[in-house]
């Protein structure tokens, strides 16, 4: 991951958490849908991002299922972890209230959403534009996919850690955003 690479991903995945916590009152659950969001707009894009790759259809479609596989199974470790640590959350009202959540004036949800995909396909059309394709493309999604086991344990470790030490919110927020960052800064093969 080069230095640009990596001062987007801290600004739109660390820092703007951050700042949502601090100023504009977005709790853990707020924070991780925002995040889930980013990861099945990924997910959804993969198979552009699989025409930079030289790989044969079949294996394209492997890895596209297993994209979507990890990130079922990250979204469930994310609920679980959500109810575990605040077992009265009501699932749909905190979605819509993600969706029609207002700061300046208007609901940023409905914006908030095409955004995240317009921004994804940003990144696929940029990596092409610099010649990011073929082996370099692969790279990177064996990166991602490491990351993702990465967080999925995390999630697992998490919810073990509150099932018999409850944390305060604060404390799994910035844990999670610690782990995003240390997952920016790990060497890619």
């Amino acid at each position: 991951m080069n230095r640009i690479e990596r001062i987007s991903v801290l600004v739109g995945d660390v820092a703007l958490p951050l700042m949502g916590y601090f100023f504009w009152k977005w709790d853990l659950y707020f924070i991780l849908l925002f995040f889930m969001l980013d990861q099945l707009s990924r997910v959804a894009l993969l198979h552009w991002r699989m025409k930079l790759t030289e790989l044969a259809t079949v294996e394209k479609t492997k890895l596209i299922l297993q994209a979507a596989v990890l990130l079922l199974v990250e979204i469930v470790l994310i609920h679980v972890l959500v109810f575990v640590h605040q077992n009265d959350i009501q699932f749909p009202k905190e979605f819509l209230n993600f969706l029609k959540y207002k700061d300046m004036g208007f609901a940023q949800g409905y914006i908030l959403l095409p955004l995240i995909f317009v921004g994804e396909w940003m990144r696929i059309n940029n990596e092409l534009k610099l010649g990011i394709v073929g082996e370099r493309q692969l790279k990177i999604l064996h990166r991602s996919k490491i990351n993702t086991f990465f967080r999925i344990g995390f999630f697992a470790i998490f919810i073990g850690i509150i099932a018999l030490f409850p944390l305060p919110e604060w404390a799994l927020v910035f844990s999670f955003l610690g782990m995003l960052t240390g997952l920016v800064f790990l060497p890619m093969k």
